[in-house]
């Protein structure tokens, strides 16, 4: 592969060199965490630094966190295992920082007639209980639409 032309300006220039090496370092961890993390995790995640041995990544939703964090020590150990200098895991949360599905809406289900009438019926024959108030709020929900 032949190098970019950003690349080369980066190779050509010593000042850029460290800065080159830490863009090309996270890279590779970025690459194992992905290979290490389950598919719809890896999605949410991202590396963004690595300093004094501590790799520091970004959540896009706190529930993407939350697993990372139960998975930081037991990455963390994959990682020395591959042989990269990571002594801990930091995990923020950064809204967007990965690929998030979008949530898309669909059509509110209706009920068909017969069932509705099924409901209603079984609502009048049960006692006054929770089941028969959660009827009650489904079969007022429906008829609504």
């Amino acid at each position: 592969m032949q190098p970019s032309k950003v690349g080369s300006l980066l190779a050509s220039d010593a000042g850029l060199q460290p800065v080159a090496e830490k863009a090309r370092l996270i890279n590779a961890l970025s690459k194992l965490c992905f290979d290490f993390l389950p598919p719809g995790l890896a999605r949410l995640v991202r590396a963004v630094n690595v300093k004094d041995g501590q790799l520091v990544l970004l959540a896009a939703s706190p529930a993407a966190a939350a697993k990372l964090k139960l998975l930081s020590e037991t990455l963390r150990q994959f990682l020395l295992e591959q042989r990269a200098q990571v002594n801990s895991v930091l995990v923020r949360v950064q809204p967007g920082a990965g690929n998030v599905p979008e949530v898309t809406s669909r059509a509110p289900r209706r009920l068909s007639a017969g069932a509705l009438q099924e409901l209603a019926r079984l609502h009048q024959k049960l006692p006054d209980s929770p089941a028969r108030r959660a009827l009650k709020t489904l079969l007022d929900h429906q008829l609504k639409k």
